[in-house]
């Protein structure tokens, strides 16, 4: 087993040192022309743009969100106090890349998945997550499918959930759960009467102390809008997920004067086919006073909270040329 695990040390610093020349190489270019993006690099190798050493991990007693570059999908790892809940994990053509990145985290089993609503952006590798790890507990929104429906969940997974011995818990407004220090608490999620099955999405703030991360899933302005008129001002967070991958559909004026945040992660793919993220969203971060951060650009984002500060690396700026 040692010599297994030094193999393959050995041969994820060589596979890293590629990646950092191939970065440097992409650094002068400016990430542009016939080049690979940050995220083709990672969709076809499997694997993050920086050493293992080189991922920034939070003290004790601090915060540590990190939004993993997995193309056009989301998934949102939370950390306090050595206790983990994912948020969503990405396509299934992100499989490799996100097991990879749990496991250079240090994550050895996760408090709690949530997975937002049943679109295969947000659901792909749900069972992958379930058989790698020990998960607590499996968090899902309220949802029966319509007779015009397409979105499913993943296949038997609530067969994989009860194989893993992992609690499904259909989650409701007002549903805390703590992690480490800090809480998240269930905001919004699944209606009978939504709109869409975007609308259905979990809406969740995490806090701890002073620090607020709102992550609202796929939910376009109509749940918003609920949001808004149950929460109002309550909504203000230090960080928020951009709603739908920075879509026009979700975002609104109104909601992001509310919720104020000091950064937004929009995690969406390069060049992707919807346009995302849309201009009227990023207009809209940029009223608010939001610094702008997006996996497309920059990679996976790692937003660390301590001493009542916010920074920020990003994939990029941890694989560019020292000056």
């Amino acid at each position: 087993m040692m010599n297994k695990q030094k193999g393959w040390r050995i041969a994820a610093a060589v596979l890293a040192g590629l990646l950092l020349l191939s970065a440097f190489v992409i650094q002068l270019a400016g990430g542009r022309g016939p080049l690979p993006s940050w995220q083709q690099l990672r969709a076809a190798l499997g694997v993050p743009l920086r050493a293992e050493e080189s991922v920034p991990k939070p003290a004790p007693g601090s915060t540590a969100v990190y939004v993993l570059d997995v193309g056009q999908g989301d998934a949102v790892l939370i950390c306090q106090d050595g206790a983990y809940c994912l948020i969503d994990t990405g396509p299934a053509e992100a499989e490799d890349a996100l097991l990879y990145d749990l496991h250079a985290l240090d994550v050895e089993s996760l408090d709690y998945l949530v997975l937002t609503h049943p679109h295969a952006d947000h659901t792909g590798n749900a069972r992958a997550v379930l058989s790698d790890f020990p998960v607590k507990q499996l968090l899902l929104p309220l949802w029966e499918p319509g007779a015009d429906d397409t979105a499913d969940w993943p296949r038997q997974l609530a067969e994989s959930a009860a194989e893993n011995g992992t609690e499904l818990i259909t989650a409701e407004a007002g549903d805390c759960y703590p992690l480490g220090g800090g809480t998240l608490m269930i905001l919004q999620g699944g209606s009978g009467d939504a709109a869409s099955v975007n609308d259905i999405s979990l809406c969740t703030m995490f806090t701890a102390g002073d620090f607020r991360f709102l992550d609202t899933g796929d939910a376009e302005e109509a749940a918003e809008q609920r949001l808004l008129d149950t929460y109002g001002s309550a909504l203000h967070a230090v960080l928020y997920k951009a709603g739908h991958h920075g879509s026009y559909t979700s975002n609104s004026a109104a909601f992001l004067q509310a919720v104020r945040p000091a950064a937004v992660a929009v995690s969406c793919g390069l060049d992707n086919d919807y346009g995302h993220p849309h201009r009227a969203a990023l207009e809209n971060f940029a009223a608010a006073g939001a610094e702008v951060y997006r996996t497309d650009q920059e990679g996976s984002l790692t937003f660390l909270w301590q001493n009542n500060t916010l920074s920020v690396e990003t994939t990029a700026d941890a694989c560019a040329p020292a000056a």
